[in-house]
């Protein structure tokens, strides 16, 4: 089987707009502290911990538009920003992927971030679900998820727009 590529759902406005006012506030406080009369380390410091934050949520959002999930006879990999995610095909459970809508099965909606980017309209990583369960995430629209569980204990959420044709090549 050649690689299937499919790509994970782009951001949608009220992630863009998160985004847009996450990086605008990040770019105001670089700003102020440059202005602001300080010591000279202290004041290089606090710039440098701000320019890396506003390079990563910078890079983030610009790649967040090209995230894909790639399914091969051998292996599944989820390109994301900051992740990179890659399970033998004996490590997924296809039989119990699905697609779901976080509106309909509260038991699967994120409650706790443990590694991961959490903004309205977008999460991306590592979370603990409402039913005492773990995944990673690549959530841009809460109602074209696809649910991959997997046999290391925990499973995949993600908005794949072809999830039924997604579903259909990884059921194969």
């Amino acid at each position: 089987m050649t690689p299937q590529i499919f790509e994970l759902a782009p951001l949608a406005q009220t992630s863009i707009l998160s985004f847009i006012i996450l990086l605008l506030g990040l770019s105001g406080l670089l700003f102020m502290l440059w202005l602001k009369q300080m010591p000279i380390v202290t004041k290089f410091a606090s710039l440098g911990l701000l320019l890396t934050m506003l390079g990563g949520f910078s890079w983030v959002f610009y790649q967040s538009s090209h995230a894909q999930l790639v399914l091969t006879d051998t292996e599944l990999t989820l390109d994301v920003p900051f992740y990179k995610v890659q399970l033998s095909r004996s490590d997924i459970l296809p039989a119990e992927a699905r697609i779901v809508d976080l509106r309909q099965e509260a038991h699967l909606t994120p409650s706790f971030k443990t590694n991961g980017i959490g903004m309205p309209g977008f999460q991306l990583g590592w979370f603990n679900l409402q039913g005492k369960g773990r995944a990673f995430l690549a959530i841009t629209d809460q109602s074209q998820l696809v649910l991959v569980p997997t046999t290391k204990g925990y499973s995949l959420l993600l908005t794949v727009p072809q999830g039924i044709e997604f579903l259909a090549q990884l059921q194969k």
